[in-house]
């Protein structure tokens, strides 16, 4: 039994396989999004409020991602599913998940000594769209993939810096910079800027779309499925970055633009 979904080698079946570290840490991020806000609550003299069903959403999406078939297909069958893995957890899953903690949770975060000045530090715009960037760049270059994720703690890793660049991405639009200093329209520009004219998506996509030969040895050499060419998968990869990073922004932007609307009439 694997604890996580990382290439094995053996031919793929459509027979269930359990991987008890996912469910373990779909249940510890819930469990701890649970602990932090009745701590907010508690620090505040209120009653912990439900946590809000969209978090629950993102965390459905997150299991999806990581956990049987998807999360195993992605990690050493398909380049195709390991971008779909992508887009799903570090584009949609972590704007749902930040809508998990509570106004007065996230207020404790200053009063930490370490932890305050560094998220603060980390979640301004520029630093966040700098930081998303450059973990996208690295967790797709084909040295660093091909040697992550035939192991199961490097295909953890890879997963924990998507999760960790999606919420440092998604926090300025999601959480509490504060209106003044990064409206509707600097919010609009900052989704645009970071996923449909991001050079490192613009690039990733180029070079999939138009390779004359697979870029992941991970995948190029892995039992391969009935139909599926190696040339093919690694393109349709890249059209899936390209096609799916454009329709999630367009879905925020929408979003973005309909609540200013609403705020503004």
């Amino acid at each position: 039994m694997q604890f996580w979904c990382a290439a094995s080698g053996t031919a793929w079946t459509w027979t269930w396989r359990p991987y008890p570290g996912v469910w373990l840490f779909v249940g510890l991020l819930a469990f701890a999004v649970l602990r932090w806000n009745r701590a907010g609550a508690r620090r505040s003299g209120k009653t912990a409020s439900p946590i809000p069903p969209r978090f629950f959403v993102g965390l459905g999406v997150l299991w999806l991602a990581l956990d049987w078939p998807i999360g195993a297909l992605g990690a050493g069958y398909l380049a195709s599913v390991h971008m779909l893995q992508f887009l799903l957890i570090a584009l949609v899953a972590p704007p749902l998940l930040l809508r998990g903690p509570s106004a007065d949770a996230i207020a404790m975060i200053p009063s930490r000594r370490l932890l305050g000045p560094v998220l603060q530090r980390l979640t301004t715009p520029v630093t966040a769209l700098i930081v998303f960037s450059t973990i996208v760049l690295l967790t797709h270059l084909p040295a660093i993939v091909d040697a992550l994720m035939v192991s199961q703690p490097g295909s953890f890793a890879i997963d924990m810096a998507w999760i960790l660049a999606g919420l440092l991405f998604w926090w300025p639009v999601v959480r509490d910079v504060p209106a003044h200093r990064f409206p509707p329209p600097a919010r609009i520009g900052y989704v645009v800027l970071g996923m449909m004219f991001s050079p490192v998506m613009f690039g990733l996509v180029g070079f999939l779309v138009y390779s004359t030969t697979p870029l992941y040895g991970v995948f190029e050499l892995a039992p391969p499925l009935a139909g599926i060419s190696s040339r093919a998968d690694h393109q349709t990869a890249g059209v899936l970055m390209s096609v799916g990073g454009a329709f999630i922004a367009f879905v925020s932007l929408s979003i973005i633009f309909f609540k200013w609307t609403k705020e503004s009439a």
